[in-house]
């Protein structure tokens, strides 16, 4: 089974190679992969296990009392209001990544000119691969934003009914009360509203890999020091 997946790997490898990626690039790559995938899956674990000890584990139960005063009578107007500039802000950005999307989409169809630009040789005849591989990793990252952003668009919608809706008629309804019921669909929704934004915080990096992995790697190593700062700081 290991021999097999040891394979599967180098299988993989070779074909990155093929797209014209260094072994500096691969390993700089699957560096930028394994610190985002560890560092956030060990923050979502502490977040469910010390939510006290994470900012957003803290921003959590102060969301519940939010949730609390908000459904008392005469605070559903500042409710939606409130709702409605986060779901602004869902919106720009999500508009933001279509339009990254787009501009990234343009420059693989250019790709000929898109290379010569980039690495300073004027129009190629072939297109560079490498150049055309890191525009698609770049533009999935985008993806992930406009994906999360929508979702958190969704559920925000959701949550402006909810808020006015009857209290008893969402118990009956959804099988838990309603304080529990909102306060668990508007944490969804920040979560994915963070991915939504961690993935224009990584696209720095990949953006900085175009002018190498060097700066690929310091760019990986400032991103996650923005993160801690903003996940463990006060």
């Amino acid at each position: 089974m290991i021999s097999y997946y040891t394979r599967l790997i180098y299988d993989r490898i070779c074909l990155m190679e093929k797209f014209g990626l260094s072994s500096s690039d691969i390993a700089s790559l699957i560096f930028f992969i394994s610190c985002t995938l560890i560092y956030h899956a060990f923050y979502y674990y502490r977040v469910a296990k010390l939510p006290k000890n994470i900012f957003k584990g803290k921003i959590n139960i102060i969301r519940r009392t939010w949730v609390e005063n908000m459904l008392q009578p005469g605070n559903a107007i500042v409710a939606v209001q409130t709702l409605r500039n986060i779901h602004m802000a869902a919106s720009f950005l999500a508009s933001s990544s279509i339009v990254f999307i787009g501009s990234i989409i343009y420059l693989i169809f250019t790709i000929e000119q898109t290379s010569g630009i980039i690495t300073g040789k004027g129009t190629i005849s072939l297109p560079d691969y490498l150049v055309f591989f890191k525009l698609l990793i770049l533009m999935i990252m985008f993806l992930v934003s406009l994906l999360n952003f929508s979702l958190c668009i969704r559920l925000l919608n959701y949550l402006v009914i909810l808020v006015g809706a009857s209290q008893d008629t969402i118990a009956e309804t959804m099988g838990m009360s309603a304080v529990d019921y909102i306060t668990r669909m508007f944490s969804i929704a920040g979560i994915h509203y963070t991915f939504g934004i961690r993935g224009f915080y990584y696209t720095i990096p990949l953006i900085a890999w175009f002018l190498g992995t060097k700066f690929f790697i310091i760019f990986t190593f400032l991103v996650l020091l923005l993160c801690l700062k903003l996940d463990y700081g006060k």
